[in-house]
């Protein structure tokens, strides 16, 4: 029995480094979807307004293992980290000391010592920072269109409807394969309802602006005690944003939120006092998809059909580890490829 045929919907970062990953394994994987942004510079999905921030730490044990051996991963290939656009910048992660317990390969730094070091100001008690020297960002829009060309079959056109085995386009083709995997970022949850399959994925608002600041360049960060993360963005510029609470919006690109921006400024001001972000720019505005648990991770939702996707603009940091993982899944015939009705595994 030779190795199935996978049909990838979503041509983002996950999508595109997954059908590496099934390619690479001896599988015959076709990625299916418009590649690339959206036009007059609003991005036509999470991969291209993605930060990219990559770290070993995450909160999450799970979490944490793929981040850490994505990151190894990046490291340990310079071809890898060149096609990617890697950043060294180090990484502070800001949260409540009982939620750093059993961090491994990293600096805990002390309230005093993270305003001491980097400026950060009115943190709560018991608040630690986890300091990663090794971490930094990529450019997943970089990396995908690199990937990309690397990929023998790929097609372009839109997806019209899938079904259990079946992926139908827009131009009236029909793929049919062994396995479909969606990776359609915040597309997927339309895909599978129009389907008619069950899902529990929803889309999410994420935003984030450029500012142009008046200080040396900070690290990539992230403040879970307000909820503000940032990394350079270039000499004499930073980007910086906050959680959206805006659900179930329309992708591909949704209307900025002026509220929030002002609120980033708020936030930035209390915990950076010698910042001074000035905007520099409107904000940049698109949708992704949440899963709960939230996380990039390969789903099976009913039969031949699985998702892949989940990120909410954070899966830059997984996505290495958790496409090579997926990609080992859809190739276990025993754990991946549903039997077909009426036969037994022996079959």
């Amino acid at each position: 029995m030779g190795e199935p045929r996978v049909l990838v919907v979503g041509a983002g970062v996950s999508g595109v480094l997954l059908a590496r990953r099934l390619r690479d394994a001896g599988a015959d994987a076709v990625l299916i979807g418009p590649h690339g942004s959206g036009a007059a510079g609003r991005p036509a999905d999470a991969t291209a307004a993605s930060g990219g921030l990559v770290r070993a730490f995450e909160p999450d044990p799970a979490a944490r293992s793929l981040a850490a051996a994505s990151l190894a991963e990046l490291l340990a290939d310079p071809s890898l980290a060149t096609a990617a656009g890697w950043r060294r910048t180090g990484s502070l992660y800001l949260l409540d000391a009982a939620a750093a317990a059993g961090v491994d390969g990293a600096e805990v730094l002390t309230r005093d010592e993270v305003a001491h070091r980097f400026g950060f100001a009115g943190l709560p008690d018991g608040t630690v920072g986890v300091w990663e020297d090794r971490a930094g960002y990529l450019d997943p829009d970089r990396l995908r269109r690199t990937v990309l060309r690397g990929l023998g079959r790929t097609e372009t056109a839109p997806v019209a409807r899938l079904d259990d085995r079946v992926v139908e386009l827009r131009d009236g083709r029909r793929l049919t394969g062994d396995l479909v995997v969606v990776a359609a970022g915040a597309w997927t949850p339309r895909l599978l309802r129009a389907a008619g399959l069950p899902t529990s994925l929803r889309t999410k608002h994420i935003q984030y602006a450029h500012h142009v600041t008046g200080v040396a360049e900070l690290p990539c960060f992230v403040d879970e005690t307000s909820g503000l993360y940032g990394r350079p963005a270039g000499p004499g510029r930073v980007l910086l944003g906050l959680p959206s609470d805006r659900w179930d919006v329309d992708p591909p690109s949704p209307e900025p939120d002026a509220a929030l921006a002002a609120r980033v400024l708020t936030v930035a001001a209390r915990r950076l006092p010698g910042l001074d972000p000035r905007p520099a720019g409107p904000p940049v505005s698109a949708a992704d998809c949440y899963s709960e648990p939230a996380g990039l991770a390969l789903r099976h939702v009913s039969g031949a059909v699985h998702t892949f996707t989940g990120g909410s603009g954070g899966a830059a940091k997984t996505v290495l580890a958790a496409s090579r993982l997926a990609a080992t899944a859809l190739l276990n015939t025993r754990t991946a490829i549903p039997v077909p009705h009426g036969q037994t595994e022996a079959d």
